[in-house]
């Protein structure tokens, strides 16, 4: 195999097995020299190789004494560098991984000469038999078909593309990433029978934290869990984001108990909230009461409660609201009272314009002295009737305005009872709850 592909190829083989080994080759630039390095450092035993021109007395001594794929390509030599490289390691620069990178490097090398037609003594000087893979000559490389070098280069070029994340993010991290998700949390606590405890990372902007817990419910977009102490917890919260989510199974059964209370005390509500960890607690009261949640006092008459880890509730002291409601037959009695006096202050006046017109034409008959004038007004008078005053209301109002008062007295009791009613009632609640039970039992 030729020299880029080494490289290349080495690159690619060190960049995956050291991400297992917890290795980012990304991460410290200076192991990329020395990738570069190992990974060529096998063809030494090659005056005509790129290293062995650069260490050209070093080769020509290694090819006369060995000749070329021999010792330098062997587990020996492999095994020893790396022994010695450890041991400076240990000694002078502990926090690199120089010895693990440089041993894969170097044992891509070796791996992708087997691959070739004529193979590498693995085990030599011990045996000098070449190894190869795979066995089948027609499937392994030839050095010197340009065809084949290039199919291979672009290959591992490729690799060496879609492979970034894995090495920079090293190899279980990419697949947490890839499998410990909110989805893959789900799939696993709707397989599971048991309770699971939950290890995850959240990230808000540059800064990260690490939570765990039992895990109570889970979304595709959010997971709920109890802490250690008890408490519930439900993230990722506003801005942030779970990177890695990791399920560890515990054998131990969960559920959920259903319940209802009515007509509790307000001591005996927080009684009962006491003796659990609810993941719904609901009250309704017969009088508003007030809620306190994050330094926040609203008034309420319902409270519903998702996950909750306290409960403050308290009495509205002094907060008696009775509303003054009007019979609405007052307002239609009132109305009618109305009508009737507009009815009748119209029909007077009418009565006063008839009555004027009457009086009008008597006198113009008494006033005439033209006997035959006199005669045709006279018989003109005779047909006119002299109007009638319009019936009075006064009774008909009276008898209204009586049924007002009654009506307006009857209100006024209602509104005097209900008003002692409600300084008697006490704060009660009513209302149901949902109680996480571990092995049968409560939080």
């Amino acid at each position: 195999m030729t020299a880029p592909n080494h490289i290349v190829g080495g690159f690619c083989f060190t960049g995956v097995f050291a991400s297992i080994g917890g290795i980012n080759i990304l991460q410290d630039y200076r192991l990329l020299p020395i990738i570069l390095f190992a990974s060529l450092l096998p063809d030494i035993d090659h005056t005509k190789s790129i290293i062995g021109k650069l260490f050209f007395p070093i080769a020509k001594v290694i090819n006369r004494k060995y000749g070329h794929r021999t010792i330098t390509h062997s587990l020996v030599v492999l095994v020893g560098l790396v022994a010695l490289i450890s041991a400076f390691q240990s000694e002078y620069f502990p926090s690199m991984k120089v010895a693990q990178v440089f041993g894969l490097a170097y044992g891509s090398h070796i791996l992708f000469d087997m691959m070739t037609v004529q193979g590498v003594p693995l085990f030599y000087p011990f045996k000098k038999n070449p190894c190869v893979l795979p066995g089948n000559p027609e499937m392994r490389l030839r050095t010197n078909s340009i065809r084949q070098e290039t199919v291979v280069f672009c290959f591992f070029m490729v690799s060496a593309i879609f492979m970034k994340p894995l090495f920079a993010n090293g190899f279980w991290t990419s697949y947490n990433s890839l499998f410990g998700t909110l989805k893959h949390i789900v799939s696993e606590y709707n397989k599971s029978d048991d309770l699971m405890r939950v290890a995850f990372t959240v990230q808000h902007g540059s800064q990260e934290s690490v939570h765990s817990g039992y895990c109570i419910a889970v979304s595709s977009s959010e997971v709920s869990i109890i802490t250690k102490k008890k408490r519930f917890e439900t993230y990722p919260k506003e801005g942030q984001i779970i990177t890695r989510i990791i399920p560890k199974h515990t054998g131990a059964s969960f559920g959920f108990e259903q319940g209802q209370f009515h007509d509790l005390t307000i001591d005996s509500v927080r009684s009962l909230f006491s003796k659990g960890k609810y993941t719904a607690f609901n009250v309704q009261g017969n009088q508003s009461f007030i809620h306190t949640e994050s330094g926040m006092e609203k008034k309420k008459k319902v409270l519903k409660l998702a996950y909750p880890n306290e409960l403050h509730i308290r009495e509205i002291q002094n907060d008696i609201e009775v509303k003054y409601i009007v019979n609405p037959s007052i307002t239609a009695k009132q109305e009618e009272i109305k009508m009737y006096r507009t009815k009748h202050h119209q029909a007077t006046e009418d009565y006063k314009s008839a009555l004027a017109m009457y009086h009008q034409a008597e006198k113009q008959m008494q006033s005439t002295t033209d006997h035959i004038k006199k005669e045709l007004l006279m018989m003109e008078f005779s047909k006119m009737k002299r109007p009638t005053p319009p019936d009075p209301i006064d009774q008909k109002i009276q008898r209204l305005q009586s049924d007002i008062r009654a009506l307006q007295t009857q209100d006024q009791q209602q509104y005097q009872k209900a008003l002692k009613d409600a300084e008697q009632a006490p704060l009660t609640f009513s209302g149901s709850y949902e109680r996480l039970l571990i092995n049968g039992k409560g939080v």
